[in-house]
């Protein structure tokens, strides 16, 4: 797999008819899918389409009335598509992007008026005010109607990461900043205009902002319990070292990790718990807990932890529901949760690439989705779009659509050059 340090392009794909693809037996207790292999299609390149959005789906960028799939890539250069109906659409890259991280991270929102989805994309790496490895945000309008705007930190820092994570519900927009000193920080945008900065020595938000904490690495955000805005905030080289700053330069153990929630992050007071992590067989705690999380809509959130294999789903008041264990340590996984509250886990093992849909509350439910195209996943990235899982991919093919009742795959070639799957939003 190529470095990460490369700078990205984004694609979206909308549209896409499901094909077929085999696939290896599942681990027990869980119901496998699988189908015929797939040939690879490559859309054409066509120019940008402007449209006045009002056809518009939900997840609907470029306005023809279907959701679209934003990928970002890893590669020499940056830039944005968009495949509608058999065609990629070439969207302008912001200028002084091209070689600076542009597509990081995806994520789509409603920033503006109309009702087109709009694309929010995160170049960590760019130079802001003179400081290198500040980051910015763009917001993308979707329609073409409007030209891209940038989204900074009001007082950037060098290599602060700001746009390392994004996350959006409605025209509210969460940015990670984990390089931020001391310990990372999340921004929070409305409407396109800053609302606040929030880190762990802000009032109400539990820990203490530790040198490389990192927090802002991931996020989720979305309705909790009480009407309010929940953000769930990951700092991935947290330890659990008790109150107080501690000196984290002599610390030779593995850092736990910690998920902070904010029940409503739009709050004049900010309220926040710690989620405990789940144990391992011995009764430890889980480390690298919150190496993947997603917000589910109707239940609450999911939160991996790698080391000890445990996927636990939590409510809406966040009390822990389910914990799964079909996930093998000390592998990644991503996740991505639909619409109508079903998750999709991507196992990162490559002796055993795994690809699980999830019920939060029903384990009768959940079934294993086989094909062939998992021995090429990327593994970071998966996401939905509409019904169908889109897995990123590298070699032959760069995503693949997946139809999770049939387990057939639409492969589909979008990139050209030296460009890799690194984000996906649907």
């Amino acid at each position: 797999m190529p470095s990460f340090g490369r700078s990205l392009a984004v694609v979206l794909v909308s549209g896409l008819a499901a094909c077929s693809a085999p696939g290896a037996a599942p681990p027990a207790g869980v119901t496998a899918a699988a189908a015929p292999v797939a040939a690879v299609s490559r859309p054409p390149l066509v120019g940008p389409v402007r449209s006045d959005c009002s056809r518009a789906g939900a997840r609907d960028f470029d306005g023809d009335g279907r959701d679209d799939i934003a990928l970002g890539y890893l590669g020499t250069t940056g830039q944005v598509d968009v495949l509608v109906a058999g065609k990629v659409i070439r969207v302008p890259t912001p200028p002084g992007n091209r070689m600076k991280g542009f597509g990081w991270s995806v994520t789509m929102a409603r920033v503006d008026d109309d009702r087109c989805a709009d694309l929010v994309v995160g170049t960590r790496t760019l130079t802001v005010a003179g400081r290198k490895g500040a980051g910015a945000v763009y917001v993308l309008h979707g329609g073409a109607a409007a030209p891209p705007r940038r989204l900074v930190s009001p007082r950037p820092q060098e290599d602060a990461a700001f746009g390392e994570s994004v996350a959006a519900y409605g025209d509210l927009v969460a940015i990670g900043a984990p390089g931020e000193r001391p310990g990372g920080a999340v921004y929070l945008f409305r409407n396109g205009s800053f609302v606040r900065r929030i880190t762990q020595d802000t009032p109400g938000v539990p820990g203490n902002s530790e040198v490389a904490d990192r927090f802002g690495d991931r996020l989720a955000l979305g309705p909790l319990a009480g009407g309010g805005v929940g953000l769930a905030v990951v700092a991935p080289e947290d330890h659990d070292d008790g109150p107080g700053r501690q000196d984290v330069g002599s610390r030779d153990d593995a850092p736990l990790g910690a998920v902070t929630v904010l029940r409503d992050v739009t709050a004049a007071r900010l309220a926040g718990v710690r989620l405990p992590p789940p144990e391992d067989e011995d009764g430890r705690p889980c480390t690298g807990f919150g190496d993947s999380l997603v917000y589910v809509p109707r239940t609450g959130l999911a939160v991996f932890a790698p080391q000890c294999g445990r996927l636990r789903f939590y409510d809406l008041t966040l009390d822990p529901i389910r914990t799964v264990t079909t996930l093998r340590s000390p592998w990644d996984a991503d996740l991505a949760a639909s619409a109508d509250g079903r998750v999709a886990a991507l196992g990162s093992d490559p002796n055993d690439p795994t690809l699980l849909l999830l019920s939060p509350k029903d384990p009768s439910a959940d079934r294993r989705l086989a094909g062939d195209y998992l021995a090429h996943t990327v593994q970071r990235g998966i996401a939905f779009s509409g019904g169908r899982i889109v897995v990123p991919l590298e070699g032959a093919a760069d995503v693949a659509v997946v139809d999770p009742v049939t387990g057939k795959a639409d492969l589909v070639k979008t990139a050209t050059g030296d460009l890799f799957v690194k984000a996906v939003a649907g």
